[in-house]
């Protein structure tokens, strides 16, 4: 029988913490000790990448509240340490960011300037810019449905609760967003190479 994967995890200005089972990981999770882009490392591995990059992560997101741990290490410890509120970016997901921002623009300025040259190919790119933008739209929305209620109303209801969920969970939507904004930024191109071209 292959044996449970353990992981630890490093958190910023604290030690590395761990090893720690499925079950715990999942109570960390809850309890945002740890967030999706915690930096975490296989037992015996020294491969660090963040937890929602791990294969692990959706059965742990997944796991149920009464899951019951096989190892004997009470969170207590853990539970009381200290933490922000709202968890702070690490220096990797910034980067991630600012490269998705700058091919979003790279991207504008290039639907911009061929919408500019050639007013089919610009109709091209802004339909299917907008149309990639739409499904991953639509995509986010439906991953965010499997939320419970109290996450939901969070998001939809309270000011800037939106904000703070993506933020707390942008590993699980990273990709999406990508399409989505890279799309929007071709289309908007497209859109005022078109009327470049018209009024030239």
């Amino acid at each position: 029988m292959k044996p449970e994967p353990l992981f630890y995890i490093a958190r910023e200005k604290q030690p590395v913490a761990g090893p720690y089972d499925l079950v715990q990981m999942a109570g960390l999770l809850r309890k945002k000790i740890i967030t999706p882009e915690t930096m975490t490392c296989l037992d015996g591995g020294d491969d660090w990448k963040p937890f929602a990059w791990q294969p692990q992560f959706s059965i742990v997101k997944e796991m149920p509240p009464d899951a019951v741990s096989t190892r004997v290490e009470a969170l207590d410890e853990e539970a009381q340490a200290p933490r922000s509120l709202l968890p702070l970016p690490s220096a990797e997901t910034l980067m991630k960011l600012g490269g998705m921002l700058f091919g979003a623009l790279l991207a504008g300025v290039g639907s911009y300037l061929i919408a500019r040259l050639d007013v089919t190919t610009g109709y091209c790119l802004e339909f299917g810019g907008g149309a990639a933008a739409l499904v991953a739209v639509c995509m986010i929305m439906a991953k965010l449905l499997d939320e419970d209620f109290w996450t939901l109303l969070l998001v939809f209801f309270v000011p800037f609760g939106d904000i703070f969920y993506f933020i707390c969970n942008i590993w699980e939507y990273f990709n999406w967003f990508c399409v989505k904004y890279v799309g929007a930024a071709v289309c908007a191109g497209a859109i005022l190479g078109l009327a470049a071209h018209s009024a030239h």
